[in-house]
């Protein structure tokens, strides 16, 4: 009678054993689910989820272009909060005036179809790289700078690169970046002037010139690379120049030598931009003045230098800055 009750006693253990072991092992597998790594995350997801975009986010949102981010392979120069408002969008509100079309554009131009490490730039100065933007059916390109001093993108300094996410990489930049307008001009020199009311009496002048010097013009809207340094309409007003009629008074020889006071060789993005001097399409010489954080330019015919108020404005055949004199 003792061995069935042997037996049964045996059963028992092993049961309790078995029990124990599954308990065990349930408890570690619940460990190992609860402290496994989260799974990849878009673009999108990202963006989103971080507290330094919320603008960007914003902005995604209103263009529509959310599952956009959440395509593959993709390398996404990401303005953050600081960014958007060093260029003047303090906060989401301030994009509510902006067309679905202009925002979509703006985001595609930060945009490469291809996923690239910072690592991946060759070590070169305004290398074009194509992003995924088109303008008037051509697409279109970044400038990428790669170097000892960091790594730039039409000027604007990659604050922290190489995010890795699940359909790319994304590199934190500190200024928007702006593409070319598909305005008058064709996204040229003339375009990213008249595309901007602050610029509205330069543009006035570049146009009127434009028209009788085929020289100037070539330079505005030609091919070749230059930077021009523009003065805002106060820049104008400082000057009593206030109105279109009062620069249309003024000789179109003499408008052409200011204007040409006004331009470079090559497309210089502020990070080009070094103390020394510049040779302008007029012949004569710019004072260049610049550190971190201002960028000055003086000529001869100023007392003291004009400021650089808004860098890096994007061009198909350069770039242009935004100063608040100008330069007799």
């Amino acid at each position: 009678m003792k061995k069935p009750i042997f037996f049964a006693f045996q059963v028992r253990t092993l049961t309790l054993a078995v029990l124990a072991f599954l308990s065990v092992f349930t408890t570690s597998c619940g460990t190992e689910d609860e402290n496994a790594p989260a799974q990849p995350k878009t673009i999108a997801d990202y963006i989103v989820e971080s507290n330094d975009f919320t603008i960007l986010e914003a902005a995604i949102r209103q263009a529509g272009q959310l599952d956009a981010f959440k395509n593959p392979n993709l390398t996404f120069f990401a303005p953050n909060d600081a960014a958007f408002q060093a260029s003047g969008i303090t906060d989401a509100t301030a994009l509510a005036n902006l067309p679905q079309e202009q925002l979509t554009a703006i985001l595609q131009y930060h945009v490469l179809k291809a996923a690239v490490a910072s690592s991946g730039f060759p070590i070169e100065n305004n290398k074009p790289v194509q992003t995924s933007l088109t303008l008037n059916n051509q697409p279109m390109v970044l400038y990428i700078t790669n170097g000892s001093a960091g790594l730039f993108v039409n000027g604007s300094k990659v604050v922290t690169p190489d995010i890795q996410v699940a359909n790319g990489v994304i590199h934190v930049i500190d200024h928007l970046l702006s593409p070319p307008p598909p305005t008058t001009g064709g996204g040229t020199l003339v375009g990213v002037v008249a595309a901007d009311t602050s610029l509205s009496l330069l543009g006035t002048a570049a146009l009127r010139v434009a028209a009788e010097n085929p020289a100037l013009a070539g330079v505005l809207t030609g091919t070749d690379a230059y930077t021009a340094f523009a003065p805002t309409n106060s820049a104008f007003r400082a000057l009593n120049l206030s109105t279109p009629d009062t620069i249309n008074k003024i000789p179109v020889s003499t408008l052409a030598t200011l204007l040409a006071n006004h331009v470079v060789p090559g497309r210089l993005y502020s990070n080009d931009l070094k103390t020394g001097e510049l040779a302008a399409f007029s012949t004569g010489k710019l004072l260049l003045q610049a550190d971190s954080t201002v960028i000055t330019v003086k000529s001869s015919g100023i007392a003291s230098p004009a400021i650089v108020t808004r860098a890096n404005l994007t061009a198909t055949n350069g770039v242009v800055h935004k100063i608040d004199k100008v330069l007799l």
